[in-house]
C-alpha cells in the first residue's frame, strides 16, 4: 500500500469512527422512557386526594449502543419519570404506578454530530421497559412486552437539544403488583431497551440497540405495607401532576398523608400534604435537606359534614407541630412548623366540599439538614406526630392531637452512597 493510500484508509477509519459515534447519539435520542410545589404555599388545585403521593424523578442511566451486537457507545444521562401511586399499602393488596409518563433529553453535542452520515430522523421501537416493585409479586413488570412503544420519523435538528417523551399520547399504568403481607416497597427504575433504525437524507438507514440501565439510585418512592388485609387495588386516577423538571438525581413531589386527630372527645380524619424537591441519594458523611418545602391541611367533605352535622359553621386556629421522623440518620425527630405555629384562617363550612389550607399561605419551610448515621445504608424520612389547635364556630381552641399514620407514610428513603 502506498502512503497515500495507507492515509486515505486512516482517515476512512476516523470518519468511520465518527459516523459510528454519530449513529450512537442519534439513536440514544430514539430512547424515551416513562414521561409542583415552587418557592410558595402549595397550590390547592395540585394538592391530591388524601392517601396519594404524586411526584416527579429525576433518574441517572446510563445507555450502551451496539452495532451489529457490538458495543460502540455509552452514554450516562437521565431518565424523567413522573406517576402517582398509594402511600399506604395493605398485606396483600394489589397496587400500580399509574398516570405514568416521562422523557428523555440528549445533549446538542449528540445531535451536532447526526450530519456526518447525513442523519436525520429515526424509529425506534422499546420492547423494554421495566419498574421494579422490591418484595412484590411480580418483582418487575415489562410493560412493553407484547406490545412494544413505537415511534416513527423522530426529527433530529442538529445541534439542538433532543427530548422526547413516552407514551406519545395519553399515560400508562404499571401493575398489577401484589404487595407483601408487611414490610415496606420500594418502586424503581430497572431496565429500557430499544431497537433503532437510524434514516439518512440518501434512503438508507442503520439499526442499532441502546440498553439503559440505573447508573445511581434507581429508587422512585417506598411505600409501606401494614392494617388490615383485604383491601381494593390500589389504582389512582385522576391525580393532579403539575410539577417542575427536577434536578438529576432529584424528586419533586406532593404527599397527602391520611392522619385521625383527637380533638376533645370526638376523632376527625384530616390530610396533612408534604411538597418539596428532595435528593433521590444521600451522600455518607454529608447532610442533605428539603428544599421549596411546603405543606397543606386537608378536610375532607365527609370531615367537613362531620362538623356541619354538630352545628359548626366555620373553622379555624393554628397549626403547631408536623414531626418528621428520621431513621438511619439524625435528628431522629424534627418539628418543620416554625416557633409559634402556622394560622389556619377562618374559613366557611360547606356541605360536601373539602377545605384545603396551604401551610404557611405564603413562603416555605424548613426541612432538614438531615445527616445519615455512620453505619447506615439507607437513610429514610417519614411523617411523624402532628399538633394544633383548633376553633369551630368562633368558640374556644381545642387542642388536636394527631399520631403518626400507621402503617408508615414515607417521603424519601434513601441509599447512602
Amino acid at each position: 500500500m502506498r502512503v497515500g493510500q495507507a492515509g486515505a484508509a486512516t482517515a476512512g477509519r476516523r470518519r468511520l469512527r465518527r459516523s459510528l459515534g454519530a449513529c450512537a447519539g442519534a439513536a440514544l435520542a430514539a430512547l424515551a422512557f416513562v414521561q409542583a410545589p415552587a418557592a410558595q404555599a402549595l397550590p390547592p388545585g395540585d394538592v391530591p386526594a388524601v392517601g396519594v403521593d404524586t411526584g416527579r424523578f429525576k433518574l441517572p442511566i446510563g445507555c450502551t449502543i451496539s452495532l451489529a451486537g457490538l458495543p460502540v457507545f455509552y452514554l450516562p444521562t437521565d431518565v424523567d419519570v413522573q406517576g402517582v401511586a398509594p402511600v399506604q399499602l395493605g398485606p396483600g393488596q394489589q397496587f400500580y404506578l399509574s398516570q405514568g409518563s416521562g422523557s428523555i433529553t440528549f445533549p446538542s453535542w449528540l445531535t451536532s454530530l447526526a450530519p456526518i452520515l447525513g442523519i436525520n430522523k429515526a424509529d425506534a421501537k422499546i420492547t423494554d421497559l421495566s419498574i421494579g416493585a422490591s418484595d412484590s409479586t411480580p418483582s418487575s413488570i415489562n410493560i412493553a412486552a407484547g406490545k412494544p412503544f413505537e415511534i416513527d420519523d423522530i426529527a433530529i435538528e442538529a445541534g439542538k437539544p433532543l427530548k422526547v417523551g413516552l407514551p406519545l399520547t395519553g399515560t400508562f399504568d404499571v401493575g398489577p403488583f401484589t404487595a407483601p403481607d408487611s414490610g415496606k416497597v420500594t418502586l424503581a427504575f430497572d431496565h429500557a431497551l430499544a431497537e433503532v433504525d437510524l434514516k439518512s437524507q440518501a434512503g438508507f438507514s442503520l439499526p442499532i440497540t441502546a440498553d439503559c440501565k440505573p447508573s445511581a439510585g434507581n429508587a422512585l418512592l417506598t411505600i409501606a405495607v401494614g392494617g388490615a388485609s383485604g383491601q381494593p387495588p390500589g389504582k389512582i386516577t385522576g391525580a393532579p401532576l403539575n410539577f417542575p423538571e427536577p434536578a438529576s438525581n432529584e424528586l419533586v413531589g406532593i404527599i397527602n398523608a391520611p392522619y385521625a386527630c383527637k380533638v376533645g372527645g370526638d376523632t376527625l380524619d384530616v390530610g396533612i400534604a408534604v411538597g418539596a424537591h428532595i435528593p433521590l441519594v444521600a451522600k455518607r458523611g454529608a447532610a442533605f435537606s428539603f428544599t421549596e418545602a411546603s405543606g397543606a391541611l386537608v378536610i375532607p367533605a365527609a370531615t367537613v359534614n362531620k362538623l356541619i352535622d354538630k352545628g359548626y359553621t366555620s373553622a379555624s386556629g393554628k397549626v403547631t407541630a408536623l414531626n418528621l421522623t428520621v431513621e438511619g440518620g439524625t435528628p431522629a425527630s424534627q418539628n418543620v412548623i416554625p416557633s409559634g405555629g402556622i394560622p389556619i384562617p377562618t374559613t366557611q363550612l360547606v356541605r360536601d366540599k373539602q377545605i384545603t389550607v396551604p401551610l404557611p399561605s405564603d413562603g416555605t419551610l424548613t426541612a432538614g439538614p438531615f445527616t445519615p448515621t455512620s453505619s447506615a445504608t439507607s437513610t429514610a424520612v417519614s411523617l411523624g406526630s402532628a399538633a394544633a389547635d383548633l376553633s369551630f364556630g368562633g368558640g374556644a381552641g381545642a387542642p388536636a392531637t394527631c399520631a403518626a399514620p400507621s402503617p408508615t407514610v414515607y417521603l424519601v428513603d434513601n441509599p447512602v452512597t
